[in-house]
């Protein structure tokens, strides 16, 4: 119990008045509560050690403000920092997490698992092109709006791309060459390279040595 009285009394300090995303939030009100929490949080922790017993029987009390302490201690610096004035005079709130990056990931697996139809995707994912993250940006209209205008104008677009040369097939390997798939994309580049080729004719022509 003690110690769920001291997470929620961490959790108040934490809270921004206002959602990030809301239709009526104005971008000057962003700094503003950050500088709320990181005053907050600031001050919750010399009221903790304050309040912090050195001795006697509240060992839980003592152990549960030693957790949040240390917590505070390496991790305060990743509350509070996250808006960055934009050229234009906007404020950009960037997420204090991973969590919108680790959905991007597993949504990029599942249309890969949809296309390939294989359960495993470490071939697949080695493969795949970088672009092929970015290819993903053409589902947000503002997006196609400033690449080509709208969507009615993207399949133009595209073909103006092959049509120029740019949008090629990576064919610098040799057609007949056979891809080893238990070698990872690093060591296939070694592997190919004429120094090994030489190594391992050199060693393949010499005699073994004579015990």
């Amino acid at each position: 119990r003690e110690r769920r009285a001291l997470f929620l009394e961490l959790r108040n300090p934490l809270r921004l008045g206002t959602k990030p995303d809301h239709p009526t939030r104005h971008c000057a009100e962003v700094p503003a509560d950050l500088e709320l929490v990181r005053d907050a949080v600031l001050a919750l922790a010399e009221a903790l050690r304050t309040r912090r017993p050195a001795r006697g029987p509240a060992r839980e009390t003592r152990r549960g403000i030693d957790i949040v302490l240390q917590h505070l201690d390496r991790h305060a610096h990743s509350l509070w920092g996250h808006a960055i004035r934009l050229p234009d005079g906007r404020t950009r709130l960037v997420a204090r997490t991973n969590n919108d990056l680790e959905g991007f990931f597993r949504g990029l697996k599942h249309d890969e698992r949809r296309r390939s139809g294989r359960r495993v995707l470490t071939n697949d994912l080695e493969n795949l092109p970088p672009a092929a993250a970015l290819a993903r940006n053409l589902t947000r209209p503002d997006y196609v709006e400033i690449l080509c205008g709208s969507f009615a104008n993207l399949p133009a677009a595209l073909a103006k791309l092959d049509a120029d040369g740019i949008a090629t097939v990576d064919d610098r390997l040799p057609d007949d060459e056979i891809v080893t798939r238990s070698l990872p994309v690093p060591d296939r580049d070694l592997v190919r390279t004429d120094e090994m080729s030489a190594r391992i004719f050199a060693a393949a022509s010499s005699r073994a040595p004579r015990r």
